[in-house]
């Protein structure tokens, strides 16, 4: 993706959709960088209430793009848990990732010929 391999990257997104007749949602997004890394946390949440007549919906997810790094690593759940029966129906979707990225020259990024083991 970048021509300078000397840079890492990684962004994070989050998404949360829900419809109903009380309704929340929450995303939240963090990211540092730091010597030869980057990491990543992505979060979204959404909640709802709906009536006998009408289910509610939610939908939650995250997403991560990592570049930069010789060693990328992430990981990525989600869950929806859905009560659709009763006077009062509920609906809840969480999604979250992680991702990390490192290796701009040192160790991991050498290959095993520049230290003449090959």
């Amino acid at each position: 993706m970048f021509a300078n391999n000397n840079m890492l990257f990684v962004m994070l997104n989050g998404k949360a959709d829900a419809l109903g007749d009380l309704s929340a949602t929450n995303t939240s997004n963090t990211t540092f960088a730091g010597a030869g890394m980057a990491v990543g946390f992505a979060a979204a949440a959404a909640v709802a209430k709906g009536t006998s007549a009408a289910a509610p919906y939610t939908d939650a997810t995250t997403a991560w793009l990592a570049d930069g790094g010789y060693v990328t690593a992430s990981h990525t759940g989600h869950m929806s848990i859905d009560f659709p029966y009763g006077p009062t129906p509920v609906s809840v979707s969480v999604s979250i990732t992680s991702v990390m990225t490192h290796g701009v020259g040192g160790l991991l990024s050498a290959s095993l010929s520049d230290y003449g083991l090959f």
